[in-house]
């Protein structure tokens, strides 16, 4: 499966659900492809293989676009990208059975203790009308940011696992959105509205979180 997403043929969608939703998961691809690929070493000189892993971690830094000239070119680069990790991969010992079982690896990419801790702390301030110290709601909130970024590439490989248009797959892809959405509206003026804010992150990621470990434990099996 995961060499047909970034086979030469494949196409990006002209329906801007569709394509959206195949940007990320291919995202999600590239994510376990990752999981295969050595870290980097600061001590050594950077191989062809370091450098594409910078490459591709660039591409995931992204965003994913909605216009379509911009997500073609973007699903253009991750195939370049995918199709050379591929190639690099049975260099390294890593078979077509492991790069489609790579759920258990991607998991290393998040701590799950320390997203729960954030979202604990939004939850728990909102829920006991208490006020933060600004300087730590602050930091709260970028950290939850910065979890819904982490884990809507994992949460796409869920989505994929589900049958197209049944209830589940539509509740999945509707917390990816909404995530997303919660991420990039900017909260309203004044420690309440902030606070708020906060929750509502808190409450998204959570979601986020769920899925994300359902397919880490399901690729695990």
């Amino acid at each position: 499966m995961t060499r047909l997403v970034f086979a030469e043929t494949a196409s990006v969608s002209e329906d801007p659900d569709e394509r959206h939703v195949q940007l990320l998961l291919m995202r999600g691809h590239l994510m376990r492809l990752l999981g295969a690929v050595l870290p980097l070493d600061a001590n050594e000189p950077p191989l062809e293989e370091e450098r594409l892993v910078v490459r591709v971690r660039a591409l995931l830094d992204e965003e994913v676009p909605g216009d379509a000239v911009r997500a073609a070119f973007l699903h253009r680069r991750m195939s370049e990208v995918g199709r050379e990790l591929l190639a690099v991969l049975p260099a390294v010992g890593a078979s077509d059975d492991v790069v489609d079982g790579w759920g258990r690896t991607v998991c290393a990419g998040f701590d799950s203790t320390r997203i729960r801790e954030a979202i604990r702390a939004a939850k728990s301030w909102e829920q006991a009308g208490v006020y933060p110290h600004p300087h730590t709601l602050a930091a709260v909130t970028r950290a939850l940011s910065g979890y819904v970024t982490t884990l809507v590439p994992y949460v796409s490989i869920h989505l994929e696992s589900l049958s197209a248009g049944s209830r589940g797959w539509s509740a999945c892809g509707e917390a990816i959105e909404r995530s997303q959405e919660a991420r990039d509206v900017a909260p309203g003026e004044g420690l309440k509205a902030a606070r708020e804010h906060a929750f509502r992150l808190a409450v998204h990621t959570e979601a986020l979180l769920r899925y994300a470990e359902q397919d880490c434990e399901r690729s695990g099996e």
